[in-house]
């Protein structure tokens, strides 16, 4: 199961161990190389499809790379591996950390981030397009929501605009947007990572308030390692 960065370097550490791997994958990769290996694309929208695949691809063994916020492909996977006697190991690197330098607020969810927003601040937002919805009742002035290609759909909302840019982006840069936009509030999920964390380093510079998405827990009573390392070692002895 890939998605987060990390599914890469167990991938190509398997690959080079001489295992069978293949790959799933939510949507088409964006922003990584391909994956080396046979890769399917696209949801599998109940439990039942994931068994299906499973089984019709003889899995032995899964390792569970998706992306942090893809809690519910995570909680299917460990499932179906517990159902059919699967080995299972969730790879989740560490949460982002508040430090005393910086102006949380943890949140559950978009929508309870939006409706914390107070009225007439400019908010910075890159939770993607598909969490628009949870914006409907936002009532400051303005949300710029990141977007890494020019094809998206038109704001469903008047209050939104895009703000479009390539990855990686370095603290500097994002201190540049964040000052020629006048943000004052900067909403994101906990992804985790250091490729990821120059717009909380670029925040914590400029005094801006963040309301940080907190994860859904990983898949209960299952093992859950942090490294490509330490997932390569669990599977050496799976």
């Amino acid at each position: 199961m890939s998605g987060a960065r990390e599914a890469h370097g167990v991938i190509t550490r398997l690959v080079s161990r001489g295992r069978d791997v293949i790959a799933s994958l939510p949507e088409p990769e964006r922003f990584f190389d391909v994956l080396p290996v046979p890769t399917r694309i696209g949801p599998f929208h109940d439990t039942d499809a994931l068994e299906d695949w499973f089984t019709a691809n003889e899995v032995a063994c899964v390792i569970d790379a998706s992306h942090a916020f893809d809690a519910n492909i995570s909680q299917r996977a460990a499932v179906v591996c517990a159902k059919l006697s699967l080995s299972y190991l969730r790879v989740l690197r560490p949460a982002w950390r508040a430090t005393g330098q910086d102006r949380w607020t943890n949140c559950s969810s978009v929508k309870k981030a939006s409706d914390a927003v107070p009225p007439g601040a400019r908010v910075f937002s890159n939770t993607g397009w598909a969490s628009l919805p949870e914006f409907a009742d936002f009532q400051g002035q303005v949300l710029y929501l990141r977007q890494t290609h020019s094809g998206s759909a038109p704001p469903p909302f008047p209050f939104v605009k895009y703000s479009f840019g390539v990855p990686p982006f370095s603290q500097r840069n994002e201190e540049t947007l964040f000052r020629e936009l006048r943000i004052n509030r900067l909403i994101c999920r906990n992804v985790g990572g250091a490729a990821s964390m120059s717009k909380l380093l670029a925040a914590r510079r400029l005094g801006i308030r963040v309301m940080m998405i907190e994860r859904q827990p990983p898949p209960a009573a299952m093992p859950v390692v942090e490294t490509v390392a330490e997932a390569l070692a669990w599977e050496a002895n799976a």
